[in-house]
């Protein structure tokens, strides 16, 4: 998958989410705005219908209250006042709260105010009416004069055209409020099949944009995945061809170190046998150079007889197959050192062996290892008195190290790079024989046995070898 995919993704999952929630939010806003509009024309409707309940309250109390009166004149009991008192102290709080709720309609409060001085009229002529009653005057004529019922009747009337507009306009605002409900139930119905619609088509829509993505960043990798077979069986088949070129090469190697070996040996035997023929027929009437002479001749075919046996050693251990079954590392040693002390009896060497190591690997490379670290002990200890050779294992990290210590002539440090290198001598073939081969077949048969070798030294103090067969331990 490319690295634009997730984005790509992300983008799409916002337009997904966030287009339809921004749609959700308008059709929350207008819903709110219609449902608001709904209550305040529900709100609207009951302060007419309170509005039309005080009217019929203040129209009670004013019948009661020119009730009361009448019937006061008529009789002249006072029971007949109480209603009348009653429907005077409970009359101003009404209509107070009556014009309170006609305060949003202007054409009602000019009836309000009609009202009020209508009835404060009707008020002093009822008073008028009581002083005359209590003075003893003519009430009567005036009761008969008919002006106190044309007040009244002004006031019905009043009150008449107040309710007739009142209910009309309750009437409106509840068709208002009929209507406002519609809107909202038919908007909410709309705008909710508008959002079902849009989230459907957007939904489909991302679905087909993703799968298309995921279908053709599945294709880009199975062909990075084809690429990569291909590649890898192109690296096999390379590495084979390497591989079978490498074993052609090393029995080709093999065969000519077999003839090399097979064809100096002779010329060498020949070398060797003439020169032995030569000093035993000749050797008296030859000089003293020409014995000289013949001796180094009889050395070097010997030396180069050792070389060719210890080149065809080196190769045998990089070719020869490590083999992994426990080994006694001390008997080997001990079993190498009574060998060399056989070789050479009369030598005053100290021999010091841990018993007991035991490692795994190969028991005939193992041996060649320590022929070649003892012996090179044995060797490098030959012009010393009082010689010691030691054979140990110690811990370092949790692992052993085998370790070949003596106190010989050493050799200096500043030449330890080339110490595992072959041909590559500490110390001249006339002090110390040798073809500087050993060290280097040590090094390889520790390699084969995934371990590590390190050496310590210092010049006329002895050397120290370490080495390690890590893996292949018991």
């Amino acid at each position: 998958m490319p690295e634009t995919a997730p984005r790509r993704f992300r983008h799409l999952l916002l337009r997904a989410v966030l287009l339809p929630l921004g749609l959700l939010l308008l059709l929350a806003g207008i819903l709110l705005w219609s449902v608001s509009n709904l209550i305040r024309a529900q709100e609207d409707a009951r302060h007419s219908q309170q509005s039309l309940t005080r009217l019929e309250r203040a129209r009670q109390l004013l019948v009661d209250r020119e009730t009361g009166l009448r019937g006061y004149l008529l009789t002249g009991k006072p029971a007949f006042l109480e209603p009348y008192q009653t429907a005077g102290q409970e009359l101003p709080a009404v209509v107070d709260a009556l014009e309170r709720s006609m305060e949003g309609e202007p054409g009602q409060r000019a009836w309000m105010k009609e009202l009020r001085e209508r009835w404060r009229d009707w008020e002093r002529f009822a008073d008028e009416e009581l002083s005359l009653f209590h003075q003893g005057g003519d009430w009567l004529s005036v009761v008969r004069s008919g002006a106190g019922k044309d007040r009244m009747d002004a006031i019905r009337a009043t009150l008449d055209a107040i309710v007739a507009e009142t209910r009309q306009h309750a009437s409106l605002r509840g068709l208002e409020a009929e209507r406002a409900g519609r809107t909202v139930l038919l908007a909410g119905g709309l705008w909710t099949l508008a959002v079902g619609v849009l989230l459907a088509w957007f939904s489909r829509r991302q679905l087909i944009l993703l799968a298309r993505e995921y279908g053709a960043s599945l294709a880009r990798v199975h062909a990075q995945a084809d690429a990569l077979r291909a590649s890898e069986a192109r690296l096999e088949s390379r590495v084979a061809q390497r591989t079978h070129e490498l074993t052609v090469a090393n029995k080709e190697l093999e065969s000519f170190s077999y003839s090399v070996s097979h064809d100096l040996r002779s010329p060498l035997r020949a070398i060797d046998g003439f020169a032995q023929a030569l000093l035993e027929d000749d050797g008296p009437r030859l000089s003293p150079e020409g014995l000289r002479l013949l001796s180094r001749l009889q050395g070097a075919a010997t030396r180069m007889g050792q070389l060719i046996d210890d080149l065809l050693l080196l190769s045998r251990v990089t070719r020869a197959e490590v083999q992994r079954e426990p080994v006694d590392l001390s008997a080997l040693a001990t079993s190498v050192l009574q060998e060399l002390r056989q070789r050479e009896p009369a030598r005053d060497v100290t021999c010091s062996l841990q018993p007991g190591l035991v490692a795994r690997g190969d028991p005939r490379l193992l041996r060649v290892l320590l022929e070649n670290l003892l012996g090179n002990a044995w060797k490098f200890t030959s012009k010393r008195s009082g010689a010691h050779i030691e054979f140990f294992s110690e811990m370092v990290d949790g692992v052993p190290h085998y370790v070949v210590r003596d106190n010989g002539v050493g050799f200096d440090m500043a030449y330890a790079g080339k110490l595992f290198s072959p041909f590559q001598r500490m110390h001249k073939p006339s002090d110390f024989p040798g073809t500087g081969i050993g060290l280097a077949t040590v090094q390889r048969i520790v390699h084969r046995h995934r371990g590590d070798i390190s050496a310590q030294a210092t010049r006329g103090s002895g050397a120290i070898l370490r080495f390690t067969l890590q893996e292949a331990e018991a």
